[in-house]
């Protein structure tokens, strides 16, 4: 059975950033409006206008902080921690997912909105990585610094080709293709 994704931490999201993402997911980056994100969270225009500079800020907060791929645990061996984490892929695009998919398309010529994609995947591949590396490091198995780089980079350019080709679902086979290669000798 596929497991949602998880938020990505305890802390309570802002009621903006959560009707961003929602209204993201629904309408994408063209048909989001500041007034639209304010009666979503039921907070007046001029608090979101206070506390963000700009419909682009508010938005990267928004989805720089959505896990775009989790870590799922230590299941006793390397591949089997990274096909947990892409074991979700096996669905279409989740409802954070589709927010980050959104801006991204937005994200070529706003620096503010890239940032936010960024972090979306690039930090969430990165803190993916470490762990299952620390783990593999632990049990002894073999998974250099230089294996851990490719895995990054790698794992990185098909989160984001998920992200871009708005999230087919991808069959359990190509997914433990996917592992079986990265972590090839």
């Amino acid at each position: 059975m596929s497991l949602p994704l998880p938020a990505p931490t305890t802390a309570v999201v802002p009621p903006a950033l959560a009707a961003a993402v929602d209204l993201l997911a629904e309408r994408g980056w063209h048909g989001l409006r500041l007034d639209a994100v304010a009666a979503r969270a039921g907070v007046p225009v001029l608090q979101l206008q206070a506390e963000w500079p700009s419909l682009s800020h508010l938005v990267a907060a928004a989805v720089a902080g959505l896990p775009v791929v989790v870590d799922r645990g230590d299941t006793g061996s390397t591949a089997g921690d990274l096909a947990a984490a892409l074991e979700h892929w096996g669905r279409p695009l989740g409802r954070g997912e589709l927010a980050v998919a959104a801006v991204a398309e937005a994200a070529g010529g706003d620096g503010v909105l890239r940032a936010g994609v960024e972090a979306a995947v690039g930090d969430a591949v990165e803190e993916l990585v470490c762990a299952v590396g620390a783990r593999a490091r632990a049990r002894g198995e073999a998974l250099s610094g230089a294996r851990q780089q490719w895995v990054t980079a790698v794992l990185g350019g098909v989160v984001w080709e998920r992200i871009t080709g708005r999230g087919r679902p991808v069959p359990e086979a190509r997914r433990a293709e996917l592992v079986a290669s990265v972590l090839a000798a």
